[in-house]
């Protein structure tokens, strides 16, 4: 008997703490509304304009002065390269040329006087002839010499790389000291203010696509926030992937992208929210944005059944606000009216509670 008593007390307490369990845990159901229809499409940030600066000459780097993530201005030093070499070609090519200067005012001495000669029957025309020729030689010889003092000069310049343009400086391949060959990549910038997302759309999507409205892209950062920016000119690009039938579409983000120079930048994933053609409506499922924790690329959420928080997994849309309150849109993971943990840490110490 006091067994059995014993053995009724303990069923008793463990219903009253899975109902302080379920009363505690506050839960909001899954939603399920219905709006113009939307395909979200997964891609990638990248910039419409990077490039990979090579050197065009070949020596020691001298100094590097910028590294991975600096912001630079145009015509500021990326990189110098050892131009000791390029001057010593400089003053060579100026010594030649003052050699020839000076062949060439002989000449012309020699030119003028062999034509007063001439003109008096002292010379023959064929000793005239002679000296035209080496003045006109040494002319030529005098504009090549210039041309090579140009052409050293214009080397020493390749000697200091300069950044084209306004950009942040995405990768640096060299170090101070390595040795700098022609068409050897150095680093790469880009330009943050020409970001684009890329994302493939199946090819029986592309023609319901809706160029002419509103694009939307959300960005889920390391925070475990998103940023909800706007784009325009949406691009479908002509030939599809003959193995996956996929079709590429870029979206441009819009400028000016303030202050996310070290937010946003190429590689990043991404969703587009891609209007379709049409009148039709859909069903879109929606969680406070509070219920859904991120883990790497991995979305998770409590599903509260029979009082008992189960973790799962998740496949999200893009945000949207009613109201005061944020909602995510779940494509895959959950079903309409199940009831979803508000505050994931709550669940988390109640599932912990319910195993002890």
């Amino acid at each position: 008997m006091y067994t059995r008593l014993i053995r009724i007390f303990s069923l008793l307490l463990f219903i009253m703490s899975m109902s302080a369990i379920a009363e505690s845990l506050i839960t909001s159901p899954v939603k399920a509304v219905s709006s113009a229809s939307i395909y979200i499409a997964e891609g990638v940030v990248e910039s419409a304009k990077t490039t990979q600066i090579a050197a065009e000459m070949q020596g020691s780097i001298t100094a590097l002065p910028v590294k991975v993530g600096d912001i630079v201005k145009t015509g500021q030093v990326l990189v110098r390269i050892d131009a000791r070499t390029a001057r010593q070609q400089v003053a060579g090519s100026q010594a030649q040329a003052a050699a020839a200067n000076a062949q060439l005012s002989a000449a012309r001495q020699a030119y003028e006087r062999k034509k007063r000669l001439y003109e008096k029957n002292y010379i023959s025309q064929a000793a005239l002839e002679q000296a035209e020729s080496e003045f006109k030689t040494a002319q030529a010889q005098t504009r090549a010499q210039q041309s090579n003092i140009s052409i050293a000069n214009v080397g020493t310049d390749l000697r200091t790389i300069v950044a084209p343009y306004n950009g942040v400086v995405a990768e640096v391949n060299v170090e101070l000291g390595d040795m700098a060959l022609p068409g050897k990549p150095l680093l790469t910038l880009y330009d943050p203010r020409a970001l684009r997302v890329v994302a493939s759309v199946p090819q029986n999507r592309i023609s319901q696509l809706n160029g002419n409205s509103d694009l939307s892209v959300e960005i889920p950062d390391i925070s475990n926030s998103n940023f909800n920016l706007s784009a325009k000119q949406m691009t479908v690009l002509p030939t599809a992937d003959p193995v996956t039938h996929q079709v590429k579409v870029r979206v441009n983000l819009a400028e000016p992208l303030s202050g996310t120079a070290t937010s946003v930048a190429p590689g990043m994933f991404a969703r587009i929210g891609l209007p379709i053609v049409g009148n039709s409506e859909n069903s879109r499922l929606l969680v406070p944005a509070s219920s859904v924790m991120r883990r790497g690329e991995v979305s998770l959420l409590y599903v509260v059944k029979q009082g008992k928080p189960q973790l799962r997994q998740v496949r999200l849309g893009l945000k949207q606000t009613q109201g005061t309150e944020q909602y995510i849109e779940i494509l895959s993971g959950v079903e309409a009216g199940e009831l979803v943990a508000v505050n994931p840490l709550a669940a988390v110490n109640q599932a912990n509670k319910v195993r002890r």
